[in-house]
């Protein structure tokens, strides 16, 4: 079993990345592959736990699905509050890495995604977080890694679960 792992928000252990039910897919959010790619970012240690507790068999996790949306997001902010290094390479690991699995938006997730985001004008979420739910909509995958409290309000499942 591996070991706790010591983050800005407290001890985090494999636990915290557990789905309810095992899926071998989660969807990951721009923020954390941010920090995942960012050492500097405060939530860095708490995505690369992760991704060491998934390397090391504890978690159930095979795919991790991105999208277009959720890649331009993250490698424009890397870019712009990071460093272009960091930029790239999130995207040469995005490319050379069997774990990610880059799925396109269609047209369809991005015009529902558009009407929902126009009808709930009351949720301070981007763009994004609307085409990103979507999508894991479409793709029937329920749990998302990410520190974007927005996807609570979502039919979706944030991970790290806040406990």
């Amino acid at each position: 079993m591996a070991d706790p792992v010591e983050t800005p928000i407290g001890t985090v252990t494999a636990e915290h990345f557990r789905p309810g039910r095992v899926r071998h897919q989660a969807v990951v959010g721009p923020k954390f592959l941010y920090a995942l790619f960012n050492p500097r970012d405060q939530m860095h240690t708490v995505s690369r736990a992760f991704m060491t507790f998934v390397r090391d068999g504890e978690l159930p996790y095979r795919r991790l699905v991105v999208n277009d949306h959720i890649v331009d997001e993250a490698a424009t902010r890397l870019k712009k509050q990071a460093s272009m290094r960091n930029a790239a390479a999130f995207v040469t690991t995005l490319d050379e890495s069997d774990l990610y699995q880059f799925e396109s938006v269609s047209e369809d997730v991005f015009n529902e995604a558009r009407e929902t985001f126009v009808e709930w004008t009351d949720l301070n979420a981007s763009f994004t977080d609307f085409v990103v739910a979507s999508h894991m909509n479409h793709l029937e995958i329920d749990h998302i890694l990410t520190y974007d409290r927005h996807y609570d309000a979502f039919e979706v499942t944030p991970l790290p679960y806040h406990g």
